[in-house]
C-alpha cells in the first residue's frame, strides 16, 4: 500500500507527514493485500487566520472498487486525521463486505442451486419416512 502525503496552501512539517503516514498505515493495515494507494490532502482554507479552517480528504484506492473519499474539516489536524481515518476503514470494510456477499451470492449457477435444493428435499422427505 502506498501512501501520499501532500498539503496545500502551507508548509507541510515532516514530523506531521511521518505522523500521518503513520496513522494511516496503522488504521488501513489490514486491508493492506487490497489497497493500492492512499492520498492525503491538507489544506489550510484561511491560512494563518483562527477558526475552522483545516481541511483534509482521504482517498482510498482499492482494486476492483470505486475510490473512497473522505473529507474533514476542523482546526486540528490529529483530529481531522484521527476522524478520517476512522471513517475510511468503515467504508473499506463495508465495500469490502458488499463485494463479498455478492460473490457468494453468484458462486453456484442457478443449476446448482436448483440441484442443491433437490436434494435437500430429498433428504428431507426420506428422514421423515424413517
Amino acid at each position: 500500500m502506498m501512501i501520499q502525503v501532500s498539503g496545500k496552501r502551507f508548509e507541510l512539517a515532516q514530523d506531521l507527514r511521518n505522523d500521518i503516514e503513520e496513522k494511516v498505515g496503522m488504521g488501513l493495515d489490514r486491508f493492506t493485500e487490497r489497497i493500492r494507494r492512499v492520498s492525503v490532502f491538507l489544506e489550510d482554507v484561511n491560512g494563518p487566520k483562527k477558526g475552522l479552517d483545516k481541511s483534509l480528504r482521504l482517498i482510498v484506492d482499492i482494486d476492483r472498487l470505486p475510490l473512497i473519499v473522505v473529507e474533514e474539516k476542523g482546526d486540528i489536524w490529529t483530529s481531522l486525521v484521527d476522524n478520517a481515518i476512522e471513517r475510511s476503514v468503515h467504508s473499506v470494510r463495508r465495500q469490502i463486505d458488499r463485494i463479498r456477499t455478492q460473490s457468494n451470492r453468484t458462486s453456484m449457477s442457478g443449476d446448482e442451486i436448483a440441484s442443491q435444493i433437490c436434494d435437500d428435499d430429498q433428504l428431507e422427505e426420506n428422514s421423515l419416512r424413517n
